[in-house]
């Protein structure tokens, strides 16, 4: 799971910011299993929100490699990852784990 954060946090903190401005970036977590990170750059572009988890799938010629395994980890925990709009204007990635009872 540090490589799946780790991955997540580096991205928006690479892609998550405009040319004239430094890189804003927010990371939330919940108790309940949930951590969201949060950037003020461009978005997602529409072409690649299908394709975002796909290996070496980038618009804007990095690897592609930093979402993907940063998913492939997620599923393997039994977890979930979806990229949306953030409400700081760029991407939001949620990933989600099952949390268990005690």
């Amino acid at each position: 799971m540090r490589r799946a954060v780790t991955n997540l946090f580096v991205n928006a903190l690479t892609h998550g910011h405009t040319t004239d401005r430094p890189a804003e970036i927010r990371l939330g977590v919940t108790t309940g299993g949930v951590l969201a990170v949060d950037d003020a750059g461009p978005g997602i572009p529409p072409d690649l929100a299908d394709s975002l988890f796909d290996r070496f799938h980038s618009g804007s010629g990095s690897t592609g490699l930093g979402p993907s395994v940063a998913f492939r980890v997620t599923q393997a925990h039994g977890g979930t990852l979806t990229a949306t709009d953030s409400p700081l204007g760029g991407a939001r990635f949620t990933l989600r784990l099952p949390t268990h009872d005690r």
